[in-house]
């Protein structure tokens, strides 16, 4: 599976809308995520010599009608974050409340003595900061590149942490004051990135002596100084040609572009603005899973999921030209009911067709 014009369909027996879907790396399993709050685990099996996806279990978590949560730990709200761990065997869980979860993977078991509350965070929270709000819903949950023990936590208010699950100690503190929309990793787990629903960002410094950083070590708002739309996504990839790649989807100016959807790519002085027809769900870089010794990850392409096509940059080439897609239509495209074949055609004609179609798609 995998390969162009390989397909495998799955239907839930709940009529309720997937939300988010995650693969988890090495085992041919699949995770959704429903807007009743339930969590699917979905195995590629083999039945007759073909593969087909099929639902081997589910969990059920409280707070929607009619579910039986004398089993699950009270106090879990929505959902809003899932983070399946490079090691395969736990699923972490942000809520709307704050809180944390985990299970074990692929049995979908609550692990309730790893339970994190936000009452356990507040307290290395200093009091000036504090000031009796709650830390707002987990916005992101981000693994330590080196140490799949430590964890970046984000909270809507600006807060971010960073906890060490087996001491349950709170490692570092970055008291953002903006509210937070994504997290990600540099490479290297010596800093990281968090962007912000004002449409900027900000470069935190984590090998600092202090247990608490105040202030980012850089901040930037790329399409300011007007009024912007929140980036919602932000990747930070190492390149070997020297500045890294900042890659994020939002932060347009709200008066100009406040209907566009897109998504940035930035390189030392480089922007590309990458503007599609529909709204953008999600996008990835691809890289060679081994980093360089430099500690470069050199992404190859970038790739984007946006209503109505898949999308594909080459990040290698001058200009970030586009990869032209192996069919002739996106993947969203109404079918093909009627069909009409022409003989004959003239060999000048036949050559400005192909000539037009290469400068759609070089």
């Amino acid at each position: 599976y995998g390969a162009p014009g390989v397909e495998l369909t799955g239907l839930h027996k709940e009529t309720a809308t997937v939300t988010q879907l995650h693969f988890l790396s090495g085992q041919g399993w699949l995770l959704s995520l429903l807007d009743d709050n339930t969590l699917h685990l979905w195995e590629v099996c083999q039945k007759d010599g073909c593969s087909h996806l099929e639902e081997t279990r589910s969990f059920g978590l409280p707070g929607r009608p009619g579910s039986d949560s004398a089993n699950c730990s009270p106090g879990i709200t929505r959902v809003t974050v899932v983070l399946p761990t490079s090691g395969g065997t736990v699923a972490c869980l942000g809520t709307e409340g704050g809180a944390l979860y985990f299970l074990t993977l692929p049995t979908l078991l609550l692990l309730e003595d790893k339970t994190l509350f936000p009452d356990e965070i507040l307290q290395s929270v200093p009091d000036d900061y504090r000031c009796g709000k709650a830390l707002g819903p987990v916005e992101s949950i981000q693994e330590h590149p080196h140490d799949s023990g430590r964890l970046l936590i984000g909270y809507s208010r600006g807060l971010v942490v960073l906890w060490e699950q087996n001491t349950r100690v709170v490692q570092h503190l970055f008291l953002g004051n903006q509210q937070l929309e994504s997290l990600a990793w540099e490479q290297s787990g010596k800093s990281i990135v968090s962007s912000h629903s004002d449409g900027g960002y900000m470069v935190w410094a984590v090998s600092g002596a202090s247990q608490r950083t105040q202030q980012p070590v850089m901040s930037t708002i790329p399409y300011g100084p007007f009024p912007c739309k929140a980036i919602s996504k932000i990747l930070w990839r190492t390149s070997e040609t020297g500045n890294p790649f900042i890659i994020f989807s939002g932060g347009m100016p709200r008066a100009s572009y406040g209907d566009r959807h897109c998504v940035s790519v930035l390189q030392g002085q480089s922007l590309a603005t990458l503007d599609f027809t529909s709204r953008v769900i999600d996008f990835f870089t691809v890289q060679s899973p081994e980093v360089t010794e430099g500690g470069f990850e050199n992404p190859r392409a970038l790739v984007v999921l946006v209503e109505e096509e898949l999308v594909a940059i080459d990040l290698q080439t001058p200009g970030w030209p586009t990869i032209p897609a192996p069919y002739l239509a996106p993947l969203h495209s109404s079918a093909i009911t009627c069909s009409c074949h022409v003989s004959n055609v003239p060999l000048k004609l036949w050559e400005r067709i192909v000539s037009a179609g290469e400068q759609q798609s070089p």
